[in-house]
């Protein structure tokens, strides 16, 4: 035995050197030789235990631990007991805090595998002993082993977890030992995950503890002591996720003290940003509990100062001022914009009048980060915001300018059409910027006009010649930084200015060649990552050109830009495969079949991007061990690549996009792509899984197409035959997609399947939901009453009725737009079901109607008369039971402030007025004289249009009802209509109408009737259905106007 421990030593001994042939020599024996055999289990307690060298000795500890899965049940029982005394003696004696550490967890390596059989009975009893000791060092063993102990066999130790507290009250306030404090948040950690969510005792003497657990990170906090401080907020994060509501009674008081600590700039940075990551957390899981507190206000106030400090040079570097944005974009996206947005805004305002230019620019960018989660709140306020960014825009601090650039473009990005309406005012300021000679003045100044230049349409055209001739001076000067952005503002210029960009082809594209043939690599072989940006964001600016000069005028430069594209899917950079995907996509949009050249190429390197891996294997060591791998015990850590998360994003929604294009070019393909897409549904990123869903409804909709199909009728069992490939892959997605639906987490997943769900089923019709109508049911009524899995805090406190925040008619927009997308799914079943869906009515209808009520936001409350409207449209006849319930609360509608929603009610109105089998003439005198005030020929909504598709669906029902010659006026004065062409159906159904009866009023004004007959016979084509365009020539011949 003596000869086997020398060697053994020896060798671990030359694992230590720095000599790597002697490391893979001795690390070879030892696997063969050594721990392949139980020998090695006394033998490594032994040098664990006895070694002079404390390096030897912690590798022992660690070997020891490591091996015992497989070589303790071979160890003869008397040996193990003499094993277990062993560690129990030689722990509390050890020095070294580093050896105490693996000899903890060998012991805890030990007890999984005995305390399941009651083999270690003195165990729990020893340690609880050591933790009451006198003695410091004996706490410290006492409480790390009992951490380790949850850390691995957690589950045995169910019923000690009363003791535990006792024993964990004392330790969280040791008057000696630091450590002991820091590791008893550790271990409660670990305990709290068996705090059952109904066990109030248990949840109290937790709760008790949380006060002693602060003063532990403030402890650590002044000691400067950032791996412990790192250890205590994992702690809470983890406390964040429990269903034990643990934390909510100290949450007030915790905000406090992590934006109080955040906010001192006498710590470090590292310290600062732990409690800034545990806000981050707070508001992703505790968002209920924040809104019912009021703790929204104090938040804000404590944490946007620090967005006033300075930022590190490196954009990727974490900082306080960088998180402490993240964290108002959080709240923005979160909670209820009411509840955000006039709180930041009033503390920005104070900001932006400082004299301390970072204050101003503290106040930029709480204005940009504001917008995401706030856009349909400031869309009526764009007029009097403006003015505060313009402000900025023309501040005579750089850094001020460069937040105002960055606030635009993000109000551009949401608000569009709004923003672009002040062009007059904006593009010349925002030109001037992108001219100026600071780099970074330039890349954001023209990532704004990229942003503006999105919703300006036609209105770009007399900005063309200066705006395209400064773009281009720039694109040749700028450094590379500045020349992606000036790249991506082209695009965005070409996309709005549409054929009329092509004046400014010929001058672009040998540019864009150029910077499309940029290799990435420096001369002496380094990466340039800017030129591979370059190079991508061309890409990009080439598809966008391309869609907008047209398929002839692009036909000369298609094949060489494909191979371009192509020779940058070699280069192997994730970004540059993405934006080669999206030219793919594009072009085979404007190419269609005669894009299939290039399908076998593309479509093999979309599958290659699917099915790539896009996780890693990673041997980390947390607690400085040496590793020689092997480890019976523990499962290696897994790093998730989030590149190749985006890649699969891109590729899925290309495969999707190339199909819905090439059709039948495309057939060879399909198995493989719709396989990889249905892969895709499981993956862990939502991206993914939005792709995915997204590219599938494609599939269904376009093998729909293909099948050359007569149209659906409403109901079941499905009454027009459809081809078989059509049910088999409707089938296929459509069992997948539920399942998904039903388990899906996040938000914008459920937001885009709910929506592309909708659309797909208007297309294909009700095959798609044959056998599916009662599952996809349950769930639209989850998401409508906010019970969704996406819509829970993780302790779903913000639905209890005894939690619910007295704002909860309030909600979050992307809150809002998931119930939309519910109401959009309910709108499509209703017309895939028909008269029949008024079976689910009465469980539906109010769900609907309790979104429509004063507190709810406009678009809560456009939601829901929309809804009704679509519902009524699929029901027909079907709506008649629910008809008076309905119209009761839509003629409170057309009456609302806010015209979006009156526009949707008047609609909703005339469609259940139409299609009711039931007399509601008595209701018509009260609804024409609600109406008069929506033919408001200044409507910028479609609610003039709307309001004449009711008349006229009124006239149609019951024209004695109507004082036609009264109404006719003002039908035909408001007529053509300008945006909502579907209700041109009922409108010239009526008027045909009339002219069948010989009505006076249409004979007398027929020189007023013909000019409108004119213009919607006049392009574009889709004014009209043509079975309607027919009948109006008809008519017009019959008129003596052919």
């Amino acid at each position: 035995m003596a000869d086997y421990l020398l060697q053994l030593e020896t060798l671990l001994k030359q694992v230590s050197s720095a000599d790597t042939t002697k490391i893979r020599d001795a690390t070879n024996t030892l696997k063969s030789d050594f721990f392949s055999r139980p020998e090695c289990v006394p033998a490594l307690t032994e040098l664990a235990s006895r070694s002079a060298d404390p390096a030897i000795r912690q590798l022992a500890a660690v070997e020891l631990r490591k091996h015992l899965a497989k070589q303790w049940p071979a160890v003869d029982p008397a040996t193990q007991d003499g094993i277990r005394k062993h560690l129990l003696e030689h722990i509390v004696v050890e020095p070294n805090n580093l050896v105490r550490h693996a000899l903890a967890r060998a012991i805890s390596a030990i007890a999984k595998l005995d305390l399941p059989d009651n083999k270690w009975p003195d165990l729990l009893p020893f340690l609880y002993q050591c933790c009451q000791s006198p003695n410091v060092a004996h706490r410290e063993v006492g409480v790390y082993a009992l951490y380790t102990l949850f850390e691995t066999i957690a589950d045995a130790l169910q019923n000690e977890i009363k003791q535990m507290f006792v024993i964990f009250t004392h330790t969280i306030n040791d008057p000696e030992s630091k450590e002991v404090r820091v590791t008893t948040m550790q271990a409660l950690g670990k305990v709290a995950e068996f705090v059952e969510t109904d066990s109030t005792e248990d949840v109290k003497l937790f709760r008790d503890l949380i006060p002693p657990m602060v003063k532990v990170l403030q402890q650590c906090l002044e000691d400067g002591d950032e791996p412990s401080l790192k250890k205590g907020f994992e702690v809470l994060e983890s406390l964040l996720l429990l269903d034990a509501p643990i934390l909510s009674k100290h949450l007030g008081d915790l905000i406090t003290f992590v934006c109080t600590v955040a906010g001192n700039t006498q710590y470090d940075d590292s310290l600062r940003l732990m409690p800034l990551n545990f806000l981050l957390l707070v508001i992703m899981y505790k968002k209920g509990k924040l809104q019912k507190l009021k703790l929204v206000q104090p938040m804000v106030a404590g944490i946007l100062p620090i967005a006033a400090e300075s930022d590190p040079d490196d954009a990727d570097d974490d900082s306080p001022s960088r998180i402490a944005l993240q964290i108002i974009s959080q709240l923005a996206t979160n909670l209820p914009p009411q509840q955000v947005f006039p709180v930041v805004m009033e503390q920005i305002g104070q900001y932006s009048q400082q004299p301390d230019p970072r204050f101003r620019k503290a106040a930029m960018m709480g204005f940009a980060v504001l917008v995401d989660g706030s856009a349909d709140y400031m869309r009526a306020k764009v007029d009097e915001l403006l003015p505060f960014i313009v402000r900025g825009l023309q501040d005579p601090e750089v850094l001020v300018r460069r937040a105002a650039c960055i606030a635009l473009g993000a109000l551009a990005e949401e608000l569009s059409e709004e923003v672009a309406v002040h062009h007059a005012t904006l593009l010349p300021i925002v030109v001037s910027l992108a001219d100026e000679t600071n780099p970074d003045i330039q890349k954001q100044a023209t990532n704004a006009l990229d942003s503006m230049l999105e919703g300006m349409g036609d209105d770009i055209v007399q900005y063309l010649p200066q705006l395209m001739t400064k773009l281009v001076m720039i694109l040749d000067t700028a450094p590379p930084e500045v020349k992606a952005t000036v790249t991506g503002a082209i695009g965005s210029t070409a996309h709005a200015a549409g054929e009329a960009f092509r004046p400014y082809f010929d001058a672009v594209v040998p540019r864009l060649q150029a910077m499309m043939a940029l290799r990435g690599v420096s001369p002496d072989g380094r990466p340039l990552e800017i030129e591979v940006s370059c190079r991508g964001v061309a890409t990009d600016t080439i598809g966008a050109i391309a869609d907008a000069v047209g398929k002839e005028a692009f036909a000369p430069y298609l094949e060489p830009f494909m191979k371009a594209a192509m020779e940058g899917l070699k280069m192997e950079n994730h970004r540059l495969r993405e934006c080669s995907y999206c030219f793919f996509a594009t072009a085979a949009k404007l190419y269609e079949e005669e894009f299939s050249p290039f399908l076998a190429v593309v479509v093999a390197e979309l599958l290659k991007s699917c099915k790539q891996t896009d996780t890693e294997t990673e041997f980390a060591d947390e607690n400085g061990e040496i590793d020689l791998g092997d480890d019976d015990d523990e499962e290696n850590g897994i790093v998730v690549n989030s590149h190749v998360a985006e890649e699969k994003e891109i590729a899925a929604d290309a495969l999707g996009e190339l199909f819905v294009a090439t059709q039948s070019h495309f057939m060879p393909y399909v198995e493989d792509s719709v396989n990889a897409l249905i892969q895709l549904l499981d993956h862990y990123y939502p991206g993914v899984r939005r792709s995915a869903a997204s590219s599938l409804f494609k599939f269904v909709s376009t093998f729909y197409k293909m099948s050359n199909p007569q149209p659906w009728v409403a109901g079941f069992p499905v009454q027009v035959p459809v081809h078989e490939n059509v049910t088999n892959i409707a089938k296929l997605a459509m069992d997948r997609i539920v399942k998904m639906l039903e388990e899906e987490e996040d938000r914008m997943c459920v937001i885009q399947l709910g929506q592309d769900f909708a659309e797909c089923l208007k297309i294909v019709g009700p095959i798609l939901i044959d056998g599916f109508q009662e599952k996809l049911l349950a769930q639209i009524l989850l998401i409508l009453n906010r019970n969704h899995i996406c819509q829970l805090d993780i302790d779903g406190e913000v639905n209890s009725a005894k939690d619910a925040s007295p704002d909860e008619d309030e909600q979050a927009e992307y809150d809002a737009l998931t119930i939309s997308s519910a109401s959009d799914m309910l709108g499509a079943m209703a017309r895939a079901t028909g008269p029949a869906f008024g079976q689910a009515m009465p469980t539906i209808l109010p769900q609907i109607a309790k979104y429509y009520k004063p507190t709810r936001s406009s678009s809560d409350r456009s939601m829901a008369v929309g809804c009704m409207g679509e519902i009524t449209d699929g029901l027909k006849n079907g709506v008649t039971p629910y008809a008076v319930a309905m119209l009761d609360l839509l003629v409170k509608a057309l009456e609302d402030e806010e015209e979006d929603v009156r526009s949707n009610a008047i609609w909703a109105t005339g469609l259940v007025l139409y299609n009711a089998e039931s007399d509601l003439t008595q209701l018509y005198p009260l609804v024409l004289q609600k109406m008069q005030k929506l033919f408001d020929p200044e409507s910028v909504t479609n609610q003039r249009d709307n309001a004449c598709g009711a008349l006229a669906r009124m006239i149609l029902k019951a024209p004695n009802a109507v004082p036609v010659d009264q109404a006719l006026p003002i039908l035909v004065g408001a007529l053509p209509l300008k945006r909502d062409f579907e209700e041109n159906e009922p409108v010239f159904q009526a008027l045909f109408s009339l002219f069948r009866v010989n009505n006076s009023w249409v004979f007398q004004n027929v020189n007023q009737l013909l000019p409108v007959f004119q213009q919607v016979l006049a392009p574009p084509e889709n004014q009209l259905k043509p079975p309607t365009r027919a009948e109006l020539q008809e008519l017009m011949k019959a008129l003596g106007h052919a």
